[in-house]
């Protein structure tokens, strides 16, 4: 398949932008980017995907949220008592339907690869099979693990990691690239973290962890507990880093771990002692759109955040070099509708992102070369389908919750 005409935007370290462009897709992958004239010489029987000069970049990743969450949005939920009852009246089915319309919302806002934190205490050995098939059906990437939480007694947090583990392997030999299982562990208190890692790391392997900050701190606490942070065979993903004191901080990033963060203010300050990738969370598995006059500094942070971070740690963890629009990179990209009146350039990219290109409409997504929507329209599932089922579920969910 060839994409084109386009403008391409680059991704990676040293973003550019190249205009009147196209790429060629050959199964999984980027084969080559040149001009649409030179792709279309070389290989005339090719499909063509007409971009009709939009924008192409890869797609995002989103690097922490509770997709079956998604059933809870207008219901108010606050604080982590009511967060958990949320949790624990979800069925197998609530789960499936929760995960398909957040993700679908997500490839509406280019999302093509998301890292999900699970807790469905009413189901814990159908819960993450649900997760990654939706994820299949939709064919989006996801990473996904049940979180074993520093409430929960020692025999749930060893059945969670158990279960994770189980289902990691197994979905490992499915050999299905675009989904993969890890360990999941939420930590209320610095104590905890201890505890929660010792646990799951003896039982990692070859997977990885994804550590949920839920800390309340006081100022004046500290981590000095680095002896408890060994190596492991993949980086670990943390979660609410904007909560975590610095020397925590500090050690994550000398085990090569990536730090996550919701709070758009919060991560401006974490990216200046180390990398911070985007997370939703419990919210919309959208982008965050930069506000306030555009500053050089600040926009380089945030295209760093959304494009940088995110994919580093998914590149290691799928195992292909995600974020990156390149020869041999896989197909993830996605393709909107923007068309700027002033200069688009490599040199213009910064403000473009920070005034329009984030707030322009995806029209176009293509996850490890195959299309998910097409001119605006998701043709691997019925979205409205996926509304009616969302609803009747939620409604059940509100009931429960009370």
């Amino acid at each position: 398949m060839i994409v084109g005409p386009c403008t391409i935007v680059t991704g990676g370290p040293e973003p550019q932008v190249f205009e009147n462009a196209a790429l060629r897709v050959v199964g999984a992958h980027i084969a080559s980017v040149s001009t649409l004239g030179d792709l279309a010489h070389s290989y005339p029987d090719e499909m063509l995907w007409h971009a009709r000069g939009r924008v192409l970049m890869p797609g995002f990743v989103n690097a922490h949220a509770h997709l079956a969450r998604h059933l809870a949005r207008g219901l108010g939920l606050r604080g982590a008592a009511e967060w958990d009852r949320y949790d624990r009246t979800l069925s197998a089915e609530d789960v499936r339907w929760a995960v398909k319309a957040a993700l679908a919302e997500g490839v509406r806002h280019g999302v093509t690869t998301v890292v999900d934190f699970h807790r469905s205490g009413a189901c814990l050995d159908l819960s993450l099979a649900e997760v990654v098939g939706a994820a299949d059906e939709l064919g989006v990437r996801v990473a996904t693990c049940y979180g074993a939480a520093e409430p929960d007694t020692p025999l749930e947090r060893r059945a969670a990691i158990d279960e994770c583990v189980g289902f990691a392997r197994d979905l490992a030999k499915t050999r299905r690239g675009r989904l993969r299982g890890m360990l999941g562990v939420q930590a209320t208190s610095l104590n905890g973290i201890e505890t929660l890692l010792a646990e799951a790391l003896e039982s990692a392997g070859d997977f990885s962890v994804h550590v949920d900050l839920d800390l309340d701190l006081t100022p004046a606490e500290r981590w000095n507990r680095g002896e408890v942070l060994p190596a492991t065979a993949l980086p670990a993903l943390w979660a609410h880093a904007e909560r975590a004191p610095r020397d925590l901080i500090g050690a994550v990033r000398e085990r090569g771990d990536s730090l996550c963060a919701t709070g758009t203010g919060a991560a401006t300050q974490l990216v200046r002692e180390a990398p911070v990738a985007w997370g939703s969370d419990d919210g919309a598995n959208a982008p965050p759109v930069p506000d306030g006059p555009f500053a050089p500094r600040m926009a380089d942070a945030h295209y760093r955040r959304l494009f940088l971070a995110g994919a580093h740690w998914a590149t290691d963890h799928f195992g292909e070099e995600l974020g990156r629009i390149r020869a041999g990179a896989p197909a993830d990209f996605i393709l909107v509708d923007y068309r700027p009146a002033t200069e688009f350039s490599t040199q213009t990219l910064q403000a473009h992102l920070w005034s329009g290109l984030l707030r322009a409409p995806v029209s176009g997504v293509v996850v490890a070369g195959s299309v998910v929507m097409d001119n605006g329209t998701l043709v691997t599932a019925d979205e409205a389908e996926i509304a009616a089922r969302a609803r009747e579920c939620a409604g059940r969910v509100w009931q429960r919750v009370g």
